[in-house]
């Protein structure tokens, strides 16, 4: 069996100044299937990752308070426990894609940026979630209304694409939303559209595969967009700029760059 110790690495200087404590633990496609209480020894731990392994229990990680970046993708876990205020105090990341997921209970991390739980078996999302985060992906679920309890102020790219979203009058949830990704979407009706012109910071929209757009051509695709965008500055669509108000698009793209870009940076330094 392997031991989690062997994938300890990176000494650093302890934020208190006292000495050197290990801040990463890579433990990639090892074949482990629970993660031992031991882990708890290690309080100076900022980077975790666990992918591609069996685990089905994430409860020894919760009180590690200086975990910034947390990847526990492609396992066995069935269900997100209530994570309190109070656990990964200082996390950023946390990336539970391609899971068992079909489950999720209220979130209230106080530092959490970006939360990938992409490819799992969600249906039902009426929970409260942490207001700090800015990125945020559900695709690949079976999500049919977004129905969060609390209002994301922080959220500027959200990812539902591969999943039965029925409409998209969830705006006054998140009001400052940048980029909006729907691919692949079938169930969303033309007449629903008009939605849009509700998202009053949305600049970038991805639609690709979408049922009613398929046997048309992009240029009464993006005449159907911008007569549904009236009220909206919606400049790129798929990628595509929408418009040529250079300078506006010019300031769309810097915002997007420091508020999503440079929080990458940070993670994946």
């Amino acid at each position: 069996m392997f031991n989690i110790k062997n994938g300890l690495c990176d000494l650093e200087k302890t934020l208190d100044g006292e000495g050197y404590a290990y801040s990463n633990l890579t433990c990639r496609k090892k074949g482990i299937d629970f993660i031992p209480k031991s882990i708890t020894r290690y309080i100076h731990l900022k980077y975790i990752n666990l992918s591609h392994n069996n685990i089905n229990d994430l409860v020894h990680l919760y009180f590690l308070p200086n975990i910034i970046f947390l990847d526990v993708s492609y396992n066995m876990l069935k269900e997100i426990v209530e994570l309190k205020k109070e656990y990964l105090k200082n996390c950023i990341y946390i990336n539970l894609s391609h899971n068992l997921i079909s489950h999720m209970n209220n979130i209230f991390l106080k530092n959490l940026l970006e939360f990938n739980i992409s490819y799992n078996t969600i249906n039902n999302i009426n929970i409260y979630i942490s207001n700090t985060i800015r990125i945020l992906n559900l695709s690949n679920n079976n999500i049919k209304n977004i129905n969060f309890k609390n209002k994301l102020n922080n959220l500027l790219d959200l990812d539902i694409s591969f999943n039965p979203i029925e409409n998209l009058d969830f705006h006054t949830l998140m009001p400052n939303l940048v980029v909006l990704r729907i691919n692949d979407n079938s169930t969303i009706s033309m007449d629903k559209l008009n939605n849009l012109n509700n998202f009053k910071c949305l600049q970038s929209l991805f639609m690709q595969n979408y049922l009613y757009f398929k046997d048309i051509s992009y240029k009464d695709v993006k005449e159907i967009l911008l007569q549904n965008s009236k009220d909206i500055h919606l400049l790129k669509f798929n990628g595509n700029r929408l418009n040529k108000k250079t300078d506006h698009i010019e300031q769309a793209d810097i915002y997007l760059f420091v508020h999503i870009t440079k929080m990458e940076i940070i993670i994946h330094k």
